[in-house]
């Protein structure tokens, strides 16, 4: 028993891995199943604050989400919708930037819904 409980235990953190361009961009469009294990290796050893919008492509492609009115543009890392269809699970690398599209700052927006039964 105590072997299966410490099994369980490690089966819910995720695998962390180093960030790759070619990782981060694998994905069919609607999820991207490694970006939440490269996400920490991302934002602690990659300097994106002060990089251009251009620099920001360059190393993680399209952004998933873009409004040039409020500077802001992000990538999305998880996704999920409940058994009714509706956002579950919403993880996203947002980023903001100056007019002179230079990022000023981002952060990692992660928000689990809850709705009343």
């Amino acid at each position: 028993m105590p072997l299966l409980l410490i099994t369980t235990v490690f089966s819910c953190y995720r695998s962390k891995q180093p960030f790759t361009t070619e990782k981060w961009l694998s994905g069919d469009g609607l999820q991207y199943p490694l970006r939440d294990e490269m996400i920490d290796d991302l934002v602690q050893h990659y300097k994106l604050k002060g990089l251009t919008y251009k620099e920001v492509h360059h190393l993680l492609g399209y952004p998933n989400w873009s409004d040039s009115t409020k500077h802001e543009f992000y990538y999305q890392i998880i996704e999920t919708h409940n058994n009714m269809h509706k956002l579950d699970h919403v993880k996203n690398l947002v980023f903001y930037i100056s007019k002179d599209s230079i990022v000023t700052r981002f952060e990692v927006y992660d928000h689990h819904f809850k709705y009343k039964n």
